[in-house]
């Protein structure tokens, strides 16, 4: 379903997270927006401090 659609959507790479967040704009009501986008941007940040830190202790 949508969720598979999506996991292939990231692993695509430069393109996936574009796509999921035209996916996921249309999910959402107009004065929304930019509580959405505003949350997909701290998740980005987030990940982009934690997935480092995680696979650095991995490896």
């Amino acid at each position: 379903g949508r969720w598979r659609s999506i996991m292939v959507l990231l692993a695509s790479g430069g393109i996936g997270m574009p796509a999921l967040q035209a996916m996921l704009s249309r999910q959402v009501d107009e004065e929304r927006q930019g509580q959405l986008q505003g949350s997909l941007a701290a998740l980005t940040s987030l990940t982009s401090i934690v997935g480092p830190l995680l696979f650095t202790a991995i490896y």
